[in-house]
């Protein structure tokens, strides 16, 4: 074999591992462990926010996080949040905030609380709380 052939072969090995780790990734993210029970918790009476949409069923976990980034024309929240035990690992992601006036009064680097609420495939964030202004110390 070629120092050519070797160079291809090799690069084939190294994108293959590549794409097999980022499958797993997103794998991992989608679906919580089959062997822990999930931490879901139940809504609880009179707590939603004015315009939070309340499912007539599924499961609610329990967020804590910081804001990075608010989107207010696609009516999400950019969380950087601390793993949520039976659901998934800590990240950074988009969730869905359904109360467009919450939205205007959040900005980046507020900490906060929320309940991560799913439908099926679909997820969105509910009794949001901040916990911590940006650019103030929080009390935690």
């Amino acid at each position: 074999m070629s120092g050519r052939e070797h160079r291809n072969v090799n690069m084939r090995w190294w994108r293959s591992l590549a794409a097999a780790s980022l499958l797993a990734s997103l794998t991992a993210c989608a679906a919580p462990p089959q062997n822990e029970a999930p931490a879901a918790v139940a809504p609880a009476a009179g707590t939603a926010a004015a315009g939070d949409s309340v499912p007539a069923a599924g499961p609610r976990y329990p967020l804590k996080g910081k804001i990075v980034g608010v989107d207010t024309a696609g009516k999400k929240l950019i969380v950087d949040h601390e793993s949520i035990p039976g659901f998934m690992s800590a990240m950074t992601m988009p969730y869905e905030v359904k109360n467009e006036t919450l939205l205007a009064t959040l900005q980046p680097g507020d900490e906060i609380t929320a309940q991560v609420t799913m439908t099926g495939a679909h997820y969105w964030l509910e009794n949001v709380g901040v916990t911590g202004r940006a650019g103030l110390t929080s009390h935690r």
